[in-house]
């Protein structure tokens, strides 16, 4: 790497690669610049779906109407500069436009973090890929490496498909973008959340196209519906949901509204009923499987995020996404960018569709098998969600966790972190189903994911989809086991054990809200009755009442008492609840409230008042702890029995040493 040969030769290849073209996207483009990005989006995007449930369809439509505008070059969010630029925010298809706000939240966490790294065309995609992620729909790997245009095009706004076009105008506005029927469809899902103002349908209600007759392909119960919701707001921009039954939710049920005449939008309506359009039957086959359009659309959404601007355009990435650099950014800089990516060697997503074709039925299997656990031992969902944080935070999700005494090595199971851990036979019955159908596919450490996922759903709590392609380990690190978050803790430690794993005191809040259900041996916390800290009294941050209550139960060291004494095997916000009345079970629950001005105490408070709070960011939480350090491509194995290495030597296609 040091001759000058070697370095004349990276940069004659890197001059090649992008001239005179812009360089390939690839989802790998931040991984050595800004390898956080996709978290530090998710960040803002979960806190703006907070207290804006129509975040997420915001990001989108700024996304879509980038895209369709010179490409995807950012250009939509460039406010006025008199004689030097004319906003195509002034253009009339983006009258209305929101989100700019968000968008500005998320430039400034991702500059704080990745200082003139990231474009705002990739803050756009990324924000839009999460925004339906967080909505309950796909998930995909975004490419990236996008530049910021340093113009804007208001006259090309009225490339934009309008809310009254017919089906023959959007497929002209579609293909003029290289995009087909299909897409067409695929992307009008998007319209399956958020809200449309009233101006852009009053007409369909009754007097569509100058007839002074209502749209015939409008629902008139539907219509009706609509006439109210738009004469009761008191608003000058009444609005009323794409979506009247799962308004906030990214589904199916945009399709099966278009096959009942419910499309909001004589656009959205005119792809189910135009006569003999082929259209038609893709809305069909979307509102009858949902799988066919989550597939659809992804592809449709990577396509559209690959239009590209018209040649010659001068770009950059922008620090402030309203408005071009004062002095535009090197070529240089850029170069240096790209060399940095020529390393990058490996770097491995996981992903929901891993096992689409190897294991197409795991979910379905695992959940089968976790229903029957929780049936016969409804302590089964806390046991394995604790075997997958145990296993996360101990050299990374590996399920090196599962191993027991490996050969060389000690057992994570004999660290002190792991002391009475139990289920391993749940796990064991899991694979064994997994592997009649999949034998030598699926890893040990998905299982445990999958299965975390599966304990919550069907114990009341939120789900997601789970991404997978980790490996299992061939070691163990006992060590690391000893050095696990303990019950004895206090707050300081907790949030440097949780920081040492990428994880932030929002995620300690979060993912110790699995404490909600699953049981607590009283040696782990008998210590708060009396002496506590070798004070001689209890400890003062424990309800007395309460504390009276745990005495008479713990009959014994190995007795066991429920985390929640509420509702102890139901996954809901009430073990927050239970700090603000000092019922934490263990210290290291308690003192998430009770320690003097933390950040965490608001945190606890936030989830305490609001469920949907903390499954939200709980979902974020557990997806973030899944993707530490996990091993992938041809790292580790796939174990064939989950608490032993394969044989060396033994069958083929199962290891990788």
């Amino acid at each position: 790497m040091g001759s000058p040969k070697m370095a004349a030769i990276i940069v004659v290849a890197a001059l090649l690669m992008l001239s005179p073209s812009q360089a390939q996207l690839s989802p790998f483009f931040y991984a050595t610049t800004c390898p956080q990005l996709p978290f530090l989006v998710l960040n803002v995007v979960a806190q703006a779906l907070e207290t804006d449930d129509r975040a997420a369809a915001k990001l989108i439509r700024l996304h879509f109407h980038d895209c369709f505008v010179n490409g995807c070059d950012g250009s939509i969010l460039l406010v006025d500069v008199p004689g030097v630029i004319d906003s195509e925010l002034n253009g009339p298809p983006n009258e209305g436009i929101q989100g700019m706000d968000i968008v500005d939240n998320i430039k400034a966490t991702v500059e704080s973090a990745c200082p003139g790294v990231v474009s705002c065309a990739d803050i756009l995609a990324i924000s839009s890929q999460i925004s339906v992620f967080l909505s309950g729909g796909p998930i995909w790997v975004v490419p990236m490496g996008r530049k910021d245009s340093r113009i804007a095009n208001r006259t090309g706004t009225s490339n934009l498909p309008g809310p009254s076009e017919t089906l023959v105008g959007l497929k002209r506005k579609f293909r003029d973008q290289g995009l087909d029927s299909t897409d067409l469809v695929a992307l009008s899902g998007a319209h399956t959340f958020g809200k449309s103002r009233c101006m852009f349908f009053s007409d369909r209600l009754d007097n569509f196209n100058q007839t002074g007759r209502p749209d015939p392909t409008l629902d008139p119960i539907y219509r009706e519906q609509l006439r109210t919701v738009c004469a009761t707001q008191q608003t000058q921009q009444p609005r009323a949901n794409f979506d009247p039954v799962t308004p906030t939710r990214f589904d199916k049920a945009y399709y099966n509204n278009l096959v009942s005449l419910r499309g909001l939008l004589q656009s959205d309506q005119e792809l189910f009923s135009t006569p003999r359009a082929d259209t038609t039957a893709i809305v069909r086959n979307f509102a009858a499987n949902e799988r066919a359009f989550f597939k659809q659309f992804v592809k449709s959404m990577i396509k559209m995020g690959n239009l590209k601007p018209p040649p010659g355009i001068a770009s950059e990435v922008r620090l402030d996404c309203k408005r071009v650099n004062p002095v535009r950014m090197g070529s240089f800089t850029f170069f240096l960018f790209f060399v940095c990516i020529l390393f990058v060697t490996s770097y491995a997503q996981l992903t929901e569709n891993f096992y689409e074709q190897t294991c197409p039925r795991l979910p379905n299997i695992v959940r089968r098998e976790v229903k029957r656990a929780i049936e016969t031992d409804i302590r089964a969902g806390a046991k394995l969600i604790r075997f997958h944080f145990h296993d996360c935070f101990v050299q990374g999700c590996d399920g090196s966790v599962l191993l027991e005494d490996p050969p060389g090595f000690e057992s994570e199971l004999n660290g002190l972190g792991n002391l009475g851990i139990q289920g391993l036979e749940i796990v064991d019955a899991i694979k064994a189903a997994v592997e009649r159908e999949c034998p030598g596919v699926v890893s040990c450490a998905d299982i445990l994911a999958q299965a975390s996922k599966d304990s919550v759903d069907v114990q009341g709590g939120p789900s997601w989809r789970v991404l997978y392609g980790r490996r299992d380990s061939r070691t163990a690190n006992k060590t690391g086991a000893d050095e696990l978050p303990s019950p004895f803790e206090d707050l300081p430690p907790l949030q440097k054990k949780f920081r040492d794993v990428g994880l932030n005191s929002t995620d300690l809040v979060a993912l110790s809200g699995a404490h909600t259900f699953g049981r607590s041996r009283c040696l782990f916390f008998s210590g708060r009755f009396s002496n506590f800290s070798g004070s001689g009294q209890p400890d003062p941050t424990l309800d007395p009442t309460y504390r009276q209550e745990l005495e008479r139960a713990c009959t014994g060291p190995e007795t066991r008492v429920n985390f929640d004494p509420t509702t102890p095997d139901t996954f809901d916000k009430n073990y927050y609840t239970n700090l603000l009345a000092n019922k934490g079970l263990l210290q290291s629950d308690q003192v998430l409230f009770s320690t003097q001005g933390a950040e965490t105490v608001e945190i606890v408070r936030r989830m305490a008042s609001r469920q949907e709070t903390f499954f939200r960011q709980f979902r974020l939480s557990m997806i973030k702890m899944g993707n530490i350090k996990p091993l992938t491509g041809n790292q580790g194995e796939i174990r064939r029995s989950c608490r032993r290495v394969n044989d060396l030597g033994g069958e083929t296609g199962h290891d990788v040493m």
